[in-house]
Protein backbone atom coordinates (compact mmCIF):
# COMPACT_ATOMS: atom_id res chain seq x y z
CA UNK A 1 0.00 0.00 0.00
CA UNK A 2 1.48 3.65 -0.74
CA UNK A 3 0.04 6.68 0.17
CA UNK A 4 0.22 10.23 -1.48
CA UNK A 5 0.74 13.57 0.32
CA UNK A 6 -0.32 16.69 -1.38
CA UNK A 7 0.67 19.93 -0.44
CA UNK A 8 -0.85 23.00 -1.67
CA UNK A 9 0.62 26.39 -0.35
CA UNK A 10 1.74 29.92 -1.38
CA UNK A 11 5.75 30.78 -1.55
CA UNK A 12 6.33 33.17 0.08
CA UNK A 13 9.61 34.64 -1.65
CA UNK A 14 9.76 34.91 -5.56
CA UNK A 15 9.77 31.83 -7.20
CA UNK A 16 13.88 31.90 -7.89
CA UNK A 17 14.25 32.46 -4.63
CA UNK A 18 11.83 29.73 -3.31
CA UNK A 19 13.62 27.44 -5.64
CA UNK A 20 16.60 27.74 -4.36
CA UNK A 21 15.09 27.62 -0.92
CA UNK A 22 13.72 24.10 -1.98
CA UNK A 23 16.12 22.69 -3.23
CA UNK A 24 18.94 23.27 -1.11
CA UNK A 25 16.33 21.69 1.80
CA UNK A 26 15.38 18.95 -0.39
CA UNK A 27 18.59 17.92 -1.19
CA UNK A 28 20.13 18.24 2.53
CA UNK A 29 16.90 16.42 3.44
CA UNK A 30 16.64 13.74 0.32
CA UNK A 31 18.23 10.78 2.56
CA UNK A 32 16.23 10.89 5.59
CA UNK A 33 13.05 11.25 3.42
CA UNK A 34 13.63 7.94 1.15
CA UNK A 35 14.52 6.27 4.83
CA UNK A 36 11.86 7.15 6.21
CA UNK A 37 9.81 5.97 3.18
CA UNK A 38 9.22 8.60 0.78
CA UNK A 39 9.32 7.38 -2.77
CA UNK A 40 8.78 10.23 -4.80
CA UNK A 41 9.00 13.80 -4.66
CA UNK A 42 7.26 15.97 -7.83
CA UNK A 43 6.33 20.10 -7.25
CA UNK A 44 4.11 22.23 -9.87
CA UNK A 45 3.58 25.34 -10.37
CA UNK A 46 0.42 27.26 -11.77
CA UNK A 47 0.97 28.92 -15.10
CA UNK A 48 -1.24 31.82 -14.25
CA UNK A 49 0.07 32.22 -10.95
CA UNK A 50 4.24 32.13 -9.94
CA UNK A 51 3.65 31.81 -6.17
CA UNK A 52 1.14 28.85 -6.40
CA UNK A 53 2.88 25.99 -5.19
CA UNK A 54 1.60 22.07 -5.28
CA UNK A 55 4.03 19.22 -4.44
CA UNK A 56 3.08 15.60 -4.76
CA UNK A 57 4.91 12.89 -2.47
CA UNK A 58 4.31 9.02 -2.53
CA UNK A 59 5.32 7.44 0.48
CA UNK A 60 5.60 3.67 1.65
CA UNK A 61 4.46 4.50 5.20
CA UNK A 62 2.25 6.17 7.18
CA UNK A 63 4.01 6.29 10.18
CA UNK A 64 7.24 7.39 8.34
CA UNK A 65 4.97 10.55 6.90
CA UNK A 66 3.64 11.48 10.67
CA UNK A 67 7.20 10.95 11.43
CA UNK A 68 9.29 13.36 9.03
CA UNK A 69 6.86 15.95 8.45
CA UNK A 70 6.24 16.01 12.36
CA UNK A 71 10.34 17.12 12.47
CA UNK A 72 11.09 20.85 13.74
CA UNK A 73 13.46 20.97 10.72
CA UNK A 74 10.63 20.18 8.20
CA UNK A 75 8.03 22.37 9.76
CA UNK A 76 11.00 25.38 10.00
CA UNK A 77 11.32 24.18 6.36
CA UNK A 78 7.50 25.04 5.80
CA UNK A 79 7.51 28.11 7.34
CA UNK A 80 9.92 29.74 5.37
CA UNK A 81 8.81 28.68 2.06
CA UNK A 82 5.34 29.34 2.44
CA UNK A 83 3.16 32.11 3.34
CA UNK A 84 1.04 30.60 6.28
CA UNK A 85 0.30 27.17 6.76
CA UNK A 86 -0.21 24.88 3.88
CA UNK A 87 -2.85 22.70 3.17
CA UNK A 88 -1.32 18.95 3.68
CA UNK A 89 -3.66 16.11 2.73
CA UNK A 90 -2.49 12.55 3.30
CA UNK A 91 -4.03 10.43 0.20
CA UNK A 92 -5.04 6.23 -0.08
CA UNK A 93 -4.00 4.36 -3.31
CA UNK A 94 -6.90 3.14 -5.00
CA UNK A 95 -8.04 -0.04 -7.11
CA UNK A 96 -10.45 2.04 -9.29
CA UNK A 97 -10.18 2.34 -13.61
CA UNK A 98 -7.15 4.95 -13.58
CA UNK A 99 -4.82 5.85 -16.34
Amino acid sequence: MTYTVTIRGRLREAPAAAKKYHDDITKATKAAAKQAGDLTHAVFLDPEDPKAFFGVDTWSSLEGIQKFAGSPEIQEFFGKLFDGQPDVHVWLGSDWNQW
